[in-house]
């Protein structure tokens, strides 16, 4: 397994150039199957050790590619808590499935075992086409500060809130359909970045108006939004929505505070210009 591993460190910009990462992570678990079933098979020693080379290979394989998917596509500002739960995942599911993969072999056989975790792998693998990994290329983690200042005419407290955002759009007829679906992308932005909750309604007074409605725990998660935690792929997804907007029109941006949690007292300042931030 070792010696497979380390010569796989040399093969896997190879491999991953013709296969790219979710056909290396299927491509992994078929080999892994396939040394389950000769573990669970063959007696000879040095077959059962030429079959451990390339599931060695294998290992590396899968998990290199996890990896490297881990940390580059979570943005800087919760990579830590992202690497955290990963690990988190997956030390806790080995810790988790030994006891029953013990208890199964006790009942069935190593043997049998081995064959059954054959056919899980195998299994895996075919669920990379379902829920293959991200695209790369589609995820832009860089940070991205295009929303502008709030303009509010206090300053709040940084503990205040919840905070209800609105963001009112103007679309056309012939848009509505598309813009609801692109606005889906958004609704997970916002969900990523802080939101506790997210909606998107249709006037039924004037169905070209769109409110979109979010609720953020407090001002100061309001602003890490602003400030932190907005990628590159946020910002192209708030821009494809806006494409099909009403030529002329922009959004109007609306900051509402929780009365009853006991608002910061209003201290005048300088009110900008409503933007098309959030």
């Amino acid at each position: 397994m070792g010696v497979g591993a380390v010569a796989g460190a040399f093969t896997l910009p190879r491999v991953r150039r013709v296969l790219g990462a979710n056909g290396t992570l299927a491509a992994g678990a078929v080999v892994f199957a396939g040394v389950l079933a000769v573990l669970a098979t063959v007696r000879a020693p040095w077959l059962v050790a030429a079959a451990l080379l390339p599931g060695g290979l294998a290992w590396i394989a899968v998990l290199s590619t996890l990896n490297t998917a881990v940390q580059t596509r979570l943005p800087g500002w919760v990579r830590a808590r992202g690497l955290a739960v990963y690990l988190l995942v997956f030390q806790g599911g080995q810790a988790l499935a030994a006891p029953l993969w013990g208890a199964l072999a006790g009942w069935l056989g190593l043997s049998g075992c081995l064959l059954i975790a054959g056919a899980v792998m195998l299994l895996s693998a075919a669920s990379v086409r379902r829920w293959p990994l991200h695209d790369p290329e589609g995820i832009n983690p860089s940070p991205s500060n295009h929303w502008p200042a709030p303009p509010l005419v206090f300053e709040p407290g940084e503990a205040d809130g919840p905070v209800l955002v609105s963001v009112v759009y103007r679309v056309p007829a012939d848009s509505r359909a598309e813009f609801t679906d692109r606005m889906h992308h958004v609704a997970r932005s916002r969900r990523r970045t802080g939101a506790l909750t997210w909606g998107l309604y249709q006037d039924g007074k004037d169905p070209e108006r769109f409110v979109e409605i979010y609720l953020v725990s407090s001002w100061a998660e309001h602003l890490a939004q602003h400030h932190v935690r907005l990628t590159a792929t946020d910002r192209r997804h708030e821009d494809r929505a806006r494409e099909l907007l009403t030529p002329g029109t922009l959004p109007e941006v609306t900051h509402a505070f929780d009365t009853t949690s006991g608002p910061a007292v209003p201290q005048r300042t300088d009110a900008g210009a409503p933007g098309s931030g959030a």
